[in-house]
């Protein structure tokens, strides 16, 4: 039995080194039945039900089988309205954004998703060519999963609209060899993770090869969440970057998160509508 040891996990440097020890406890263990007490945690966010299942389903993947214990009633019935958990239990009032695996390269299932779940009525309205890029945004999310991540599990992403705090959320996670992992396959070599995090999210700045271009989706991601006043995390293994009110900020954690999570939460308290100069320079959305 392995103790969940936190009362909160929320989408925050303290959320993700919950979740990141949760993987290291589990990682100690091979074909073995492990039980997680979950009797002490009140509150999730439910879009992390994809970093929860990226954890349990890297350690399934060790042989191991994998059950909670004492999870109350109220965190039960968050991952199973939006299938983190199996049960039924209907969201009556459409906030979520159902956690969903897809394999590494199902790119066209997760651009169907994106466009389904993600452009709901709350979020502020874009222009056409700024809602296209918008989208080729979080498409890029996915292909840096693909491409780089060499995860040996699928890619969860899931969301939830939080009406009393006018934010919506969306989450992916890949179970992989982090963005570090990654840059030094590639030749490159950082002081700290966070550093190689922080090199990871300037635009152009891509470990790919070939013809395949990096960054600009991203860039216009940033922007966007800078102008609406939202907020973008990455985690990956040891290292935690935040984009905040349009403020960065990295941290280094004590345990190390499986591969890399993107969160991603929009104000939907923003009325205002945005658009885009040019289709090449996300510096240009207003």
């Amino acid at each position: 039995m392995v103790v969940l040891g936190a009362s909160e996990i929320s989408a925050d440097v303290y959320g993700f080194q919950a979740l990141a020890t949760l993987h290291e406890q589990l990682e100690t263990f091979d074909h073995r039945k492990v039980g997680i007490d979950c009797s002490r945690l009140r509150w999730i966010d439910a879009q992390l039900g994809t970093c929860l299942l990226t954890i349990v389903n890297l350690s399934r993947k060790r042989g191991n089988e994998i059950s909670l214990y004492g999870i109350s009633p109220k965190v039960q019935t968050i991952l199973q309205k939006n299938k983190t958990l199996t049960g039924s239990v209907a969201d009556r009032y459409g906030t979520t954004i159902p956690v969903t695996k897809f394999e590494l390269d199902a790119e066209v299932e997760f651009s169907k998703y994106c466009s389904a779940h993600l452009l709901r009525p709350e979020v502020p309205k874009m222009s056409k060519g700024l809602r296209e890029k918008f989208l080729e945004g979080l498409d890029e999310l996915f292909a840096n999963s693909s491409l780089h991540s060499k995860s040996s599990i699928p890619v969860f992403s899931g969301g939830q609209f939080f009406p009393n705090r006018d934010r919506l959320t969306f989450v992916i996670s890949d179970g992989g060899r982090g963005i570090n992992g990654s840059l030094e396959a590639a030749g490159f070599r950082f002081p700290t993770v966070a550093n190689s995090i922080e090199w990871a999210m300037q635009m152009n700045n891509s470990a790919r090869s070939g013809d395949i271009p990096g960054g600009l989706g991203l860039g216009i991601l940033q922007e966007f969440v800078r102008l609406n006043e939202g907020s973008l995390i990455v985690c990956s293994q040891t290292g935690y970057w935040e984009m905040r009110a349009g403020r960065v900020s990295m941290h280094n954690i004590r345990a190390s998160y499986p591969g890399t999570a993107v969160s991603l939460e929009i104000n939907t308290r923003d009325t205002r509508s945005y658009h885009m100069k040019s289709r090449v320079n996300p510096k240009e959305i207003w």
